[in-house]
């Protein structure tokens, strides 16, 4: 929009006019810094940064953005015909036309301009969850291997020690992308026994693993996971009970964007049988 023309016939100062053709709904992605484009949405809780302010990384009318230049790229659409010169001598074959939008320094967006690209100048900036999934998935985690004090036997009454033979925690897993690094830190969550007589037993935190048995205790209890038998195996098939043990892991997932993620979950399960005996004291 200008001003009159002044009677020298000089060419005014256009001012620019943005107009909402969006709308933000609360918990989408925030419009874009300065106010004055498409509604948020679509890009999850993805946020770039530009002179010191938070910018939504996608918009939905501008595209993505590039923390680089300020500036969101999308797609024309329909492209231009091959003939038309924003191609700049280019084929369709070459590349692409994307409409850029940059951002002034008064948070206000100028107009749309019809670029020619050979490579996308703006790609979706990594997702901090996928990436924290990814990374998940490489951690390492000790096989389940259950163990008894008693080794052989149980007797109902007597404490039994309960551990894992292997029980380390793996270290701590991160990767960093698109100016963000995602660190994900396996911790022991709990340890799950389901001995087989209906008498579950549950140990948590870093002790959760259980304490190796020494001779040196005796008949004192495990300080950390134990069980005592109520009644014996013997009237069960093979006279064993049958048992299963689960290690519960979690993954606690920081962004160095502050974005908050879920913790990661995984159970890995194991079986075994235990052979308890009642001793009858005859008078």
């Amino acid at each position: 929009m200008a001003d009159e023309p002044p009677v020298t016939g000089e060419v005014t100062q256009c001012t620019v006019n943005t107009i909402c053709v969006g709308v933000h709904k609360p918990g989408s992605t925030p419009t874009p810094a300065g106010g004055g484009g498409g509604g948020g949405g679509g890009a999850g809780s993805q946020v770039c940064q530009w002179n010191g302010q938070d910018v939504a990384c996608h918009d939905p009318a501008f595209g993505w953005f590039s923390s680089t230049n300020g500036c969101y790229y999308r797609t024309t659409s329909p492209q231009p015909g091959p003939e038309d010169p924003v191609w700049q001598g280019h084929k369709p074959s070459d590349g692409t036309i994307y409409d850029v939008t940059c951002l002034y320094s008064d948070g206000s967006f100028g107009a749309p301009q019809p670029t020619f690209f050979a490579q996308d100048p703006a790609p979706p900036p990594p997702d901090p969850a996928k990436l924290a999934t990814d990374l998940w998935g490489k951690v390492r985690f000790p096989e389940v291997k259950p163990r008894f004090a008693p080794a052989d036997t149980k007797v109902v009454g007597v404490p039994v020690w309960l551990w894992l033979d292997e029980s380390a925690v793996p270290a701590p897993v991160s990767v960093s992308a698109g100016g963000v690094t995602v660190t994900v830190t396996p911790e022991l969550k709990s340890v799950e026994w389901d001995l087989g007589d209906n008498r579950p037993e549950v140990c948590t935190g870093p002790q959760g693993a259980g304490t190796p048995y020494d001779p040196a205790y005796g008949a004192a209890k495990s300080p950390t996971c134990g069980h005592e038998f109520r009644t014996g195996s013997a009237v069960k098939p093979g006279g064993v009970f049958d048992g299963t043990v689960t290690v519960n892991w979690v993954g606690r997932v920081t962004v160095s964007n502050g974005q908050n993620l879920p913790d990661k979950k995984l159970s890995l399960p194991a079986s075994f049988t235990v052979r308890v005996a009642e001793v009858q004291v005859l008078n």
